[in-house]
This record gives structure tokens, C-alpha cells and sequence, in this order.
């Protein structure tokens, strides 16, 4: 099978095209930075999700959509590019796929699209009530998703990602930027009163849920992709304190002005992943043990700016 992977130079996008090599895919990279390995079944193409792709489509089988502006507090600062990238350029790959070989597209969506839950645990039919630029243009683009399904009858699985962490996320991420202070020796800085509670999900089992709804997801559903394991912000600062073995303790800071200001924060956010454990996924790494192994790698390997990505 040939995959099209946009965004494959990202954190999750380069795991996933490793993955998908090592299956014995054919894999096709479009993005503005190469990709920082070879391969004999990989072909980069330096575009924006922005251009006319459908050329990179014409042989491609299937497309992984993830290339995007990420992040709330990034997205506030670059709003006009964020609803652009996201919005635009996801509306972009969904015509460009019109008429080509393409058979399926899954695009990574996120939690944001929820906001603040109504219920908990979230489910894929929840109250949408994104609070951030980021989030508006994730829930938008998963419209027009809709709409390329209902009047096309293209097959687009919008995937909503949780809190995604592992070895080689760069620093613009919390568990990374604890992990770091807690090397440097310094205590973790925790936001509001630290009772924001998360399930943070390993990369490992992101990159199985994409592919799992590669292969069995319905035309036209969403799916939640997430841990199970709720902890709160404290919970999760105290932990990588104690895998440090370091005598630290968290430091709390209160909510900022500007930025994790408290009108903006999601306070609880714990997602239902009955939909997609029906097609026969569950999470594997136990929040203890994936901060461990995480930990542990940026131990081996802080510094080594080529195996960080964004």
C-alpha cells in the first residue's frame, strides 16, 4: 500500500511514518521541513498542505492528514495562520483527494474540540465547545470532513487526539518541559492550583488507534484516541519528580494573564474510548510506566536537537 503521510515531519507524523515503513508500506512525506531520515520506500515532498497536491495524490491509496499549526497557546499567537493551515489546508487535501485513487483519508483532529465537558467520560457525541482559536479550527475543519462525506461520499475518519506525549516530543509540550526542569534540577512549574486533570496518551498507542482506524474504521465516523488513566497536573509533576529520583517538589503558580489564563483552561477532561475499543483497540502503556520509559530517553538523549521533533 502507498500512504501519503502530510505533516509526517511532526512528533506523531515521523513515529507513524516509521511505523508504517517498517509494516513494508510504501510511505509519500508532504512538508516544509524534510523528514530527517532515508528510506528506500520513503519519498519527501517539500510543500504546504496549502498547495495544489493533487499530483503528490495520483498513487497514493490512503492519506494520513496531519499537518498543522498546533497547540492553543501557539494558535494565539499566529491566529490568521492557524485558521489557514487548519482549516483551509485540510479543506485543500479533502478536494484535492476528489478524483484520485484515494480511498480513505484520516485526519487528526483534537480534545479541544470538546472544551470544557458537559459529561465525562467525553464521548465522540458530546457537546462541542472549543475555548481556543485551536480548537474552532480543528471542530471546522472536522465539518467540512462532514460535508466532504455527506456530498462526496468520500470516506474521512476525524480522529480526536488526547494529550499525546512520548519519547522525542519537543519542548513546546508539558511532560517534556517537567522532564526537562526535573533534569536541570529544578522544580516543575504547575498552573493554576495543579487540580486540572488529563489522560495523557502514549505515543505507542496513538500511533496503534491511527492505524487500527486505518483499517476498520466506518465511513464518516470520529473516534476518540486516549488513555483512560486520569491524573491531574500535581499528580503528574509529583510523578516525574519521583521517577527523577531528584528531592524536588512541584511549584505551584497560579493561572497566568496571558497565557493557561483560567478562563481559557479545561479543567476536566477525561475521554470515553468505547468506540474505537470496539474495533479492537486498547491502550498497552500504563501512565506510570510510559513517564518512565519517556523520562528516561531524554535522559540518554537532551541535546540532541535532530531526534527532538515538534
Amino acid at each position: 500500500m502507498k500512504i501519503l503521510v502530510t505533516g509526517g515531519n511532526g512528533f506523531i507524523g515521523h513515529t507513524l511514518v516509521r511505523q508504517l515503513l517498517n509494516d513494508g508500506n510504501q510511505v509519500k512525506v508532504i512538508d516544509i521541513k524534510p523528514v530527517k531520515f532515508t528510506h528506500p520506500k520513503l519519498e519527501f515532498v517539500k510543500k504546504s498542505v496549502l498547495d495544489d497536491i493533487r499530483w503528490e495524490m495520483r498513487d497514493c491509496d490512503m492519506v494520513y492528514h496531519l499537518a498543522a499549526e498546533l497547540g492553543v497557546i501557539n494558535s494565539d499567537k499566529k491566529p490568521l495562520n492557524t485558521l489557514a493551515v487548519n482549516i483551509d489546508g485540510t479543506v485543500n487535501v479533502f478536494r484535492c483527494a476528489l478524483g484520485t485513487g484515494v480511498k480513505k483519508i484520516v485526519y487528526t483532529s483534537s480534545s479541544e474540540v470538546y472544551g470544557e465537558p458537559r459529561e465525562v467520560p467525553i464521548k465522540e457525541d458530546s457537546q462541542k465547545s472549543p475555548v481556543s482559536i485551536y480548537g474552532v479550527s480543528k471542530l471546522t475543519a472536522e465539518m467540512y470532513a462532514y460535508g466532504y462525506v455527506k456530498e462526496y461520499g468520500m470516506d474521512i475518519n476525524p480522529i480526536r487526539l488526547f494529550n499525546v506525549y512520548g519519547p522525542g516530543q519537543g519542548f513546546e509540550w508539558v511532560v517534556p518541559i517537567f522532564i526537562q526542569k526535573a533534569l536541570n534540577t529544578e522544580a516543575p512549574l504547575v498552573f493554576g492550583d495543579g487540580s486540572q486533570i488529563r489522560c495523557f496518551t502514549n505515543i505507542a498507542d496513538v500511533i496503534g488507534g491511527m492505524e487500527t482506524i486505518r483499517k476498520k474504521g466506518a465511513k464518516g465516523e470520529a473516534y476518540n484516541i486516549a488513555n483512560t488513566e486520569p491524573i491531574t497536573m500535581r499528580e503528574l509533576a509529583e510523578l516525574i519528580v519521583k521517577v527523577s529520583g531528584k528531592n524536588l517538589k512541584p511549584k505551584i503558580v497560579g493561572f497566568g494573564s496571558e497565557t493557561r489564563a483560567k478562563e481559557r483552561e479545561i479543567m476536566k477532561r477525561i475521554p470515553s474510548i468505547e468506540k474505537l475499543k470496539a474495533l479492537g483497540w486498547k491502550p498497552k502503556v500504563r501512565i506510570e510506566e510510559g513517564i518512565e520509559l519517556t523520562y528516561n530517553w531524554y535522559k540518554e538523549n537532551l541535546g540532541k536537537e535532530e531526534l527532538f521533533y515538534g
